[in-house]
């Protein structure tokens, strides 16, 4: 392969402006003579020594993303269609502007950490992070960090902290506005986690604000979180749509659960929504096929990730971002798993 003394010759300039086309820094540089180096740059196939890179302190283009989630069992991460789809609008929209993608799960606080400081990453997109860990990450993290479905209320002025994230409330609050409508009083919110200070927990506390608007009521009780087995989830969910039991409507915290439950009452023999109501969140593609297709509130979940990245892009490379959080609208898409009672 060439080396960079070799491409400036041929081209006709600096090494130095060879390295800064090469390096993304063309703020000096004119169009036309970034225009051709790149050129040339395609010409020769040439690829830069990512390993020499780091080792002179030079900006990695390497971007982590981090997947906070304790894993169900006998199942990745990426078996969920949320986490595919924003993985995969990340990793094309860093391509896009010539970074690589280092991908990493774990449900360890301390991991997290580990992660980042144990390479010279360029920045970091956290998933899920818990609200403890945010301010331990903005202290002891150098690079940027934007954060997807983490809520921290107590640093939100704090710049080092940077949010993409959803109307999470809004959207329990559309879905139990929804369900009233249909007749339902006695609902149950299935979290993904037991933590109630995340986006799960902002869903149910809307499903309650809609209730209390109406006279209704909402317990505590009725946040319940799911278990990583597979065996324990259907369990609950064939408890939940016993006769003996007053709840009238399930409400998930994502699609993949309420595709799940959809499924599981197939098989045995349970109709969704005569013997009981699903709904969902995300509007992933389990909640368009299954049949009945599941009422769902809808989210844009590759433009977050996309956003994440223009965010996290415009930090490395020491671009002012005001907003620090930005909050994307949702809306409730009506389908064929809520039945009016």
């Amino acid at each position: 392969m060439l080396t960079i003394k070799e491409i400036s010759k041929m081209a006709g300039v600096s090494p130095t402006t060879v390295s800064n086309v090469i390096h993304g820094r063309t703020g000096k540089v004119s169009p036309v003579v970034r225009d051709k180096v790149k050129r040339i740059l395609k010409e020769v196939n040439y690829a830069p020594n990512m390993a020499a890179n780091i080792l002179a302190h030079e900006n990695s283009r390497i971007v982590g993303v981090v997947f906070f989630s304790e894993p169900r069992r006998d199942e990745t991460q990426f078996e969920d269609p949320f986490s595919f789809t924003i993985l995969g609008n990340i990793e094309w929209e860093l391509r896009q502007l010539g970074y690589y993608m280092m991908v990493h799960t774990t449900s360890d606080q301390n991991e997290v950490l580990r992660f980042v400081q144990s390479w010279k990453l360029a920045g970091v997109i956290i998933l899920w992070v818990p609200r403890e860990i945010i301010p331990r990450i903005s202290n002891q993290v150098s690079c940027p960090v934007v954060h997807i479905d983490s809520y921290d209320y107590d640093i939100e002025g704090d710049m080092r902290y940077y949010r993409v994230g959803i109307e999470d409330r809004s959207g329990g609050y559309q879905i139990s506005e929804y369900l009233q409508s249909m007749g339902h009083r006695q609902m149950v919110f299935l979290s993904n986690g037991p933590e109630k200070t995340g986006s799960d927990y902002m869903r149910f506390l809307g499903l309650r604000d809609a209730l209390e608007e109406q006279g209704g009521s909402l317990a505590e009780e009725n946040f319940i979180p799911l278990s990583r087995v597979k065996e324990e989830r259907y369990a609950l969910y064939e408890e939940l749509a016993s006769p003996d039991t007053s709840c009238t409507a399930v409400v998930c915290s994502a699609d993949y659960y309420a595709s799940e439950a959809v499924s599981y009452y197939q098989k045995t023999g349970i109709t969704v929504p005569d013997d009981i109501s699903i709904i969902g969140f995300d509007d992933n593609i389990f909640s368009r096929i299954l049949t009945p297709s599941i009422t769902t509130v809808h989210q844009d979940t590759g433009k977050r990730g996309r956003l994440a990245v223009d965010i996290l892009i415009k930090l490395v490379e020491g671009e002012k971002v005001d907003p620090p959080h930005v909050t994307l609208p949702v809306y409730l898409q009506i389908r064929d798993s809520v039945k009016r009672i």
